[in-house]
């Protein structure tokens, strides 16, 4: 079963609800409330690119993703292996090469789920300048973890193989294979637990 958080049950239908109005509102021969005019107005034309350091962690998590994924596969007598040597084989490494990069996943994934944890405990505890301040150093610590990885890696592949995995991080996840979400109403692109 899919487990959602409560801000992207509320990001769904918020987005959702917005559609629906959107499409309504001229069919029913009534004029666009200006707030929605304005979201429609204000949307960027063009996603824009992640940072290098936030393709790592995407793609680290989704590594994490996979393994854990074909292990619930194979614990059902299943064979897990396609899905788990999805990316490896897109990334043309061997077993030996890709090693590094599912220990980082493992580690990376652990630490911002523990750090999500923290996030949404201090969350729950209601929204205090202490507790913004402790959020704001929660998601200093996430980039820093970010930055310890990648800098594992770096110094653990050799600079080919750097150079392959970057260059297929940003192919990868590059605006042209994605598909555009619902605008931010706040116009925040924190996370859900940083955001005030």
């Amino acid at each position: 079963m899919v487990r959602i958080s409560q801000y992207t049950a509320i990001s769904i239908l918020l987005g959702f609800m917005l559609t629906v109005s959107g499409l309504l509102h001229p069919i029913m021969g009534q004029p666009m409330p200006p707030q929605m005019q304005q979201l429609i107005n204000n949307r960027p034309s063009q996603m824009r690119p992640l940072s290098l350091p936030h393709l790592y962690w995407h793609f680290l998590v989704y590594v994490n993703h996979l393994d854990t994924k074909s292990l619930e596969v194979d614990a059902k007598g299943k064979n897990g292996k396609l899905m788990r040597s999805y990316l490896q084989k897109r990334l043309g490494f061997s077993d030996a090469e890709f090693a590094p990069i599912r220990t980082s996943s493992v580690r990376l994934t652990a630490e911002v789920k523990d750090l999500d944890a923290k996030a949404v405990e201090l969350h729950k505890a209601g929204l205090s300048s202490s507790n913004l301040d402790q959020l704001k150093a929660l998601t200093i610590q996430r980039e820093s973890d970010i930055y310890s990885e990648m800098s594992y890696l770096k110094q653990t592949l050799p600079p080919d193989k750097i150079r392959a995995f970057e260059a297929f991080l940003t192919q990868f996840f590059s605006p042209a294979n994605a598909s555009p979400g619902p605008p931010s109403i706040t116009g925040n692109q924190a996370p859900a637990g940083v955001q005030k």
